[in-house]
């Protein structure tokens, strides 16, 4: 199984051990709590009885709501802000989501329960029923805020399991820097619990959990860091902004996750009076700035052994291109041969559709074996090449009334590129986005212009269908991905786009 799916399961454990665990917190602790600070607010036994039914069913409610919020911001929000690249605007737009949202909120739960501001730890809070609603608005936008920036951080855990996502520069970091990174976020992380709870070692040791688990977390928020900011073994500062806004979307996933996790039953509590300068925000805010200087410091200590780790890469990952494209030269020789025996018969016996599908392999066929070798080919033959491979694969599927095919290639491409950089991605398209059962679709679309070429390509995605290689890029689009970076490092673009039932490969390259 793909380690994917096993973090998806893990996951699903947790969520499930989480529902369990407020369910007993509200059945066997602060619903007692709750029962007598209503019969206090009351007066009532039946009134207080419904008035505790009625907190119970709002609390999984709003549990219920934050997972399906924290489900569909990764796919509505945040792949978007990833595909665009404008995660400058991840930070406002989730900020005034949440505000508007918590305010939809707040108004259905003032509605549905008039006596929403009882709470386990306090009976009636002394102030407006007009400051109660805005501390019922802002708790809300707080939670949301929260699972939102959740979402975030477990789509980027998730990048960091999918190996084929990972920058170069992670490849060649070994695991002592990661250990040796984790025990300075430790360190770190000990010294201000120190501090917090003024150095009572018996509340220290109860801590150390807690400690371990933020120090993880950490760890996973200097993996953001370092994919965000290092570029080829150096730190850029560029587009600071965006960089800013991505890692500290993530560091407040890290803050909701423990909120949701150790706050009990997301209290309307006295707490909100003040949460306007909260201690918890300022520690979050502090120990994000912490984590993002100590990630760079560190890093950048060890620049040179990356660095020089990062070229026996490239040279290692360029010789095992090499040695993969002569293999791949062997056979076509013998399948050209058969090819013309092949034309002749369709010519012979008068199938001339026949004839014309077996002349089209027999140019790619040719196309491999001798524009194969060169380092550079005119852009057009490669284009050649590639219109030849659609309409093959238009005669195999042009019966099937299920299927989309949207073609757009330009003409009259100028300039050389490397040959078979381009097919790999229409391989990819008609190999995993036809289905012979379901409706399905492949668009294919070339621009180029003096400078440089651009290739998108997408196609629906069936898993779970007969071929067990169904709903997978394979190593094809990862070894192009090598390629790209060994032939025109800095001149090339290449964005890979997944859904559960889309692909969409996004290719740029400067020709000059």
């Amino acid at each position: 199984m793909n380690r994917i799916y096993y973090f998806r399961f893990f996951m699903w454990v947790a969520v499930v051990a989480f529902f369990a665990t407020k369910i007993g917190q509200l059945n066997l602790n602060h619903g007692a709590e709750y029962y007598i600070n209503a019969l206090d607010a009351l007066g009532n036994e039946t009134d207080a009885k419904a008035q505790l039914a009625k907190f119970k069913i709002q609390k999984l409610a709003e549990y219920v709501f934050y997972l399906l919020l924290i489900l569909s911001s990764r796919k509505l929000f945040f792949d978007r802000i990833k595909k665009n690249d404008i995660w400058y605007l991840s930070l406002p737009i989730s900020i005034i989501a949440s505000v508007i949202i918590g305010l939809l909120l707040a108004y259905i739960i003032s509605v549905i329960n008039p006596y929403y501001y009882l709470s386990p730890y306090n009976g009636v809070l002394k102030t407006s029923s007009s400051g109660l609603f805005t501390l019922l608005h802002l708790r809300f936008s707080f939670h949301c805020f929260f699972a939102m920036c959740s979402s975030c951080l477990i789509g980027e855990v998730e990048k960091i399991i999918k190996s084929e996502d990972k920058k170069p520069d992670f490849k060649v970091l070994d695991l002592r820097f990661w250990i040796t990174l984790f025990a300075l976020h430790f360190i770190v992380t000990v010294v201000i619990m120190q501090y917090l709870i003024s150095g009572s070692s018996g509340v220290f040791l109860m801590m150390i959990p807690i400690v371990l688990l933020a120090t993880v977390f950490f760890t996973i928020i200097s993996y953001v860091i370092i994919d965000t900011f290092v570029e080829k073994a150096r730190v850029r500062f560029d587009r600071l902004l965006d960089k800013i806004s991505r890692t500290l979307i993530a560091s407040f996933g890290v803050f909701g996750l423990f909120y949701f996790t150790f706050e009990l039953n997301l209290s309307f509590g006295s707490r909100w009076l003040e949460v306007s300068l909260s201690p918890a925000l300022i520690i979050t805010l502090i120990m994000f700035f912490i984590v993002l200087i100590l990630t760079l410091l560190y890093f950048q200590f060890n620049a040179k052994k990356v660095k020089a780790a990062l070229k026996l890469h490239e040279n290692l990952e360029e010789r095992t291109s090499e040695l993969s494209l002569l293999k791949s030269q062997i056979n076509p020789h013998f399948l050209f041969n058969s090819l013309n025996t092949v034309y002749g018969l369709a010519l012979k016996e008068e199938s001339p559709k026949t004839a014309h599908a077996v002349q089209q392999l027999s140019e790619m066929m040719r196309f491999m074996l001798h524009e194969n070798h060169a380092e550079k080919i005119p852009l057009q033959k490669e284009i050649d090449y590639l219109r030849n491979y659609i309409e093959l694969q238009t005669l195999r599927i042009s019966q099937k009334d299920h299927f989309q095919l949207e073609v757009d290639v330009a003409e009259g491409c100028q300039g050389e590129i490397t040959p078979m950089v381009l097919i790999p991605f229409v391989e990819n398209a008609f190999k995993h986005g036809v289905s012979f059962q379901k409706p399905s679709w492949v668009k294919i679309k070339l621009t180029c212009n003096a400078e440089e070429v651009h290739l998108n390509v997408q196609n629906s995605v069936h898993k779970h269908e007969g071929d067990p290689e169904k709903g997978k890029s394979g190593i094809g689009l990862e070894n192009v991905r090598k390629r790209l970076g060994i032939l025109y490092p800095e001149k090339h673009l290449f964005q890979i786009y997944e859904t559960e039932d889309s692909f969409e490969a996004n290719i740029k390259i400067t020709l000059i």
